[in-house]
């Protein structure tokens, strides 16, 4: 390590006569390769053979000409510490124009200097061999000098993933001693791979096998590497390496990745995300960037993990203003430092209104100073069971503040209104989803009427979001458990935050307003099983933390569906995204029901019983069979909403 660090003070006194150094050394290998080729061309006898003034009045002009093309081609200007793969393709292209250029001066003029064709192809091969061997030995000094660095224990890890993304962080380990990680082998499904090398390191086996493969190497740590798993394949993986009784990190996904703000060497914990992830598919032409570049903004419910995703994914699009909506000070207090600390324009950019949407005269208000182009609505209440006892309050929210935001909206000149629904809105269970459906319906009843693009976009669960499941398993494990989960077979769908904020971006560029739109949620997620991937991401078991089955909760369902009962689906642009048809009801029945629900002062049965009048297909808890959820769970798994594409 004093040897390494002695020879970096060295070369940084010389800095200045770097380039002097690298010209006389290249200068050096120029001349003695040709003597040697020539030489060896000769067979040693150059005086015998009358060769010796031959030689003498080519040598100056083969590196005069040598000096010229490594000059053109940058030799002196490389960090031989670092050499890779275009420092070789550079030094061998380099050589290889030199050498054309001396052989086109001989065809020419064969008399000229004398040079002969076989020395200097001779030549070629050596200047080459000597060029990589010198600097090949920087590297391996640089690479001992490394190793030197390595003080105390090393953690000894295992990379899953045999490929691109695993050689690039096998490399970064080794040459980061500070890391204080050894690499003591590969594991990969690819049969092909076993039994070869990476770096010097083995290719040990499947994943399956890890366990064996961690005792034999005495590994305590897997890494892994294959930035391009979709959550499925991460949770076997994870299930894998929890049962090799291994700690676990990973790098960054690809859709991370391809955004350049991560690189593929960042290592960190496996997150409840990983475990979702899916390919990310953008629509050509880049139409979100088209759509908000330069417009104003609305984001209501800013303050929710949807409302804030939504408006720092708007800011990278370029707009002119966002204007964050929000009721709770402390929630748009946190949204508001979100940005500043992602966005160093964030404060010159947004501005923060602490509005409630039933208001009326302060929505007025702010729709008449902010005159947005776009209103991207989120705001709503959400938690299912509490919507059982306040069903009233959530129609109020839910239904008939949406119906008079978007009214407002027209009365300004808003051109597209954003709609953030739920696939709880299908065959509703719950109040909350009662009241998601029947605002879809209060403003599909606007779109005949309206200049104003009017969409609504429906999706599972938010991982992270307030109220989810997510936040009150990590609650639980932190506390020392148990976890609770509503029954055993209970399944939901679920989508990484900035995924569905991604999704409903690009469901809003399509089609001219009316519609519905469904987000494709991948697979269902058994959520007993989302607690025992939680569980392990905490480096717990099962034995340690137990699940604790609770019984479904009021309003709740066993699964969630994905199209109401005489609903069809179609296709769009973007394979993860579906038009939804929903029977509508009439308008003269939309109208009163509003009127009506706007006048009221419904209890929480009465609010229910108005809900399945406008929601004909809202089943309340009260009227649901016992059996359909408790005890007679389904046995197949819920179906994909790509299966059912017409």
């Amino acid at each position: 390590m004093q040897q390494l660090r002695k020879f970096d003070l060295i070369v940084e006194r010389m800095a200045p006569a770097r380039v002097a150094i690298l010209v006389l050394f290249h200068t050096f290998i120029f001349a003695a390769c040709y003597a040697f080729a020539t030489l060896t061309r000769f067979d040693f006898q150059l005086g015998e053979a009358g060769y010796s003034q031959l030689f003498k009045s080519a040598l100056p002009v083969v590196v005069t000409v040598e000096l010229l093309f490594g000059t053109l081609f940058g030799f002196h200007r490389g960090w031989w510490r670092y050499v890779g793969m275009s420092d070789v393709l550079k030094t061998v292209l380099g050589t290889t124009c030199a050498l054309a250029f001396l052989l086109a001066s001989w065809y020419i003029d064969p008399s000229y200097t004398g040079i002969s064709r076989g020395v200097l192809l001779i030549n070629w091969a050596f200047v080459n061999v000597s060029l990589f061997g010198a600097r090949a030995v920087i590297r391996i000094f640089q690479d001992f000098a490394r190793q030197g660095r390595r003080t105390g224990s090393q953690t000894r890890v295992l990379i899953i993933g045999a490929g691109d993304a695993g050689e690039a962080l096998a490399r970064e380990i080794q040459h980061r001693p500070q890391l204080g990680m050894k690499v003591v082998g590969f594991v990969d499904d690819k049969a092909a791979k076993w039994n070869s090398q990476i770096r010097g390191i083995g290719i040990c086996g499947p994943i399956s096998e890890i366990a064996g493969i961690a005792e034999r190497l005495r590994a305590s740590e897997a890494l892994i590497a294959i930035p391009s798993a979709p959550g499925k394949r991460i949770r076997e993986i994870l299930h894998h390496v929890a049962g090799a009784a291994l700690a676990c990190k990973t790098i960054p996904g690809m859709d991370q990745l391809v955004t350049g703000k991560v690189q593929v060497t960042q290592l960190r914990p496996v997150n409840l995300e990983d475990l979702v992830r899916r390919e990310k598919i953008e629509l050509p032409g880049d139409p979100v960037r088209q759509l908000f570049e330069g417009k104003r903004v609305l984001v209501t419910g800013a303050g929710g993990t949807i409302g804030a995703e939504l408006a720092a994914q708007v800011l990278d699009f370029a707009p002119a203003r966002v204007f964050l909506l929000e009721r709770s000070e402390y929630a748009l207090y946190e949204c508001d430092k979100r940005l500043s600390r992602e966005r160093t324009d964030a404060h010159s950019r947004v501005s923060r209104h602490l509005v409630d949407i039933r208001d009326a005269n302060a929505l007025e208000s702010l729709m008449a100073s902010t005159t947005p182009h776009i209103v991207l609505h989120a705001a709503a209440h959400k938690h299912v069971p509490l919507g059982e006892e306040n069903a009233m309050e959530y129609v109020r929210n839910n239904t008939l503040a949406t119906r008079k935001l978007a009214e407002a909206c027209e009365r300004h000149g808003v051109e597209r209104f954003v709609f953030i629904s739920t696939d709880k809105a299908i065959n509703p269970t719950s109040v909350m989803g009662a009241s998601k459906r029947a605002a879809e319906i209060a403003l599909l009843d606007l779109t005949p009427y309206s200049e104003m693009k009017i969409t609504a976009v429906r999706f599972g669960n938010v991982l992270g979001s307030s109220g989810s499941v997510v936040p009150l398993f990590l609650e639980q494990i932190a506390a020392g458990g148990p976890v609770t989960v509503t029954h055993p077979e209970v399944t939901r769908y679920f989508l990484r935050t900035s995924e569905a904020i991604s999704l409903v971006l690009q469901a809003a560029t399509l089609g001219e307003g009316g519609r519905v739109f469904m987000l494709d949620m991948g697979e269902p997620v058994r959520i007993a099983e989302l607690a025992r991937d939680l569980i392990e991401l905490s480096n717990h078991t099962v034995e340690e933390i137990p699940i604790v089955f609770t019984g479904l909760r009021p309003g709740e369902k066993l699964f969630e569906e994905i199209r109401l009962a005489g609903e069809s689906i179609h296709s769009t642009v973007h394979p993860q995204i579906v038009i939804t048809e929903a029977p509508q009801p009439s308008p003269e029945a939309i109208r009163k029901w509003l009127a009506d629900a706007e006048k009221a002062e419904y209890s929480a049965r009465e609010a229910i019983a108005a809900l399945k009048e406008l929601v004909p297909e809202y089943t309340p808890e009260s009227e649901q069979p016992h059996s359909r959820y408790q005890d007679q769970p389904p046995t197949g798994r819920p179906e994909k909403l790509r299966l059912v594409i017409s």
